[in-house]
């Protein structure tokens, strides 16, 4: 399905520039780092957006980014052919994967899973993809498990997924990877439990 958020992607354009001029500096560039440079074989990013993450990948690895936000895609382009890896990208939704079953060594989800229509439908089909006891690695901002932390982000859904092109930020994505079939094998909590970061071993 074909999804055009043009104000959302200059604005989140607009956020990513600093982390690139401060490069290895930025918070964000280092978790981006840490998320992937250690991976390697065939890697699918699902929501690859702008494509902040390319430039991460070690230069032995093969990426194939999906995302179905044409606007996103366009900005992701300049950065794919920029990196070290191998890129190609495809528009495509993370509901329907369009591999065959058993394609890639890891998937790579970041900052997706808050923004994906059917999130547990997502990730069933990146369980699918991935090659027997390949790894899902992951970061993404969760409900937090403080109360009156949730009870914020609840209030403020219904707004926040309006303003920021479908984003929910109350979702609890540790309970949804584990009933596509994961197993968590390491998760690191920051951000009063807001955020989450690890891999998870498909089972």
């Amino acid at each position: 399905m074909k999804r055009e958020h043009p104000v959302f992607a200059c604005f989140y354009e607009a956020m990513s520039w600093p982390a690139e001029w401060l490069g290895a500096k930025s918070g964000m560039n280092r978790m981006r780092s840490r998320l992937v440079a250690r991976l390697g074989g065939r890697i699918l990013e699902v929501g690859a957006g702008n494509g902040m993450n390319f430039i991460h990948y070690t230069d032995g690895a093969e990426v194939v980014g999906i995302e179905p936000d044409w606007e996103m895609l366009r900005r992701a382009i300049a950065r794919a052919h920029g990196a070290r890896a191998r890129v190609s990208l495809v528009a495509a939704d993370g509901e329907a994967l369009p591999f065959a079953s058993g394609s890639f060594d890891a998937v790579v989800s970041c900052l997706v899973l808050c923004t994906v229509p059917d999130a547990r439908r997502a990730l069933s089909e990146m369980r699918r993809v991935l090659k027997p006891s390949g790894q899902l690695h992951f970061v993404e901002h969760v409900r937090a498990r403080r109360g009156w932390l949730a009870s914020i982000q609840d209030a403020l859904d219904p707004a926040w997924a309006r303003v920021f092109a479908g984003c929910h930020p109350n979702r609890d994505t540790k309970s949804a990877i584990e009933a596509a079939g994961f197993r968590i094998e390491k998760m690191k909590e920051g951000a009063g439990g807001m955020m989450i970061r690890g891999c998870a071993l498909a089972v």
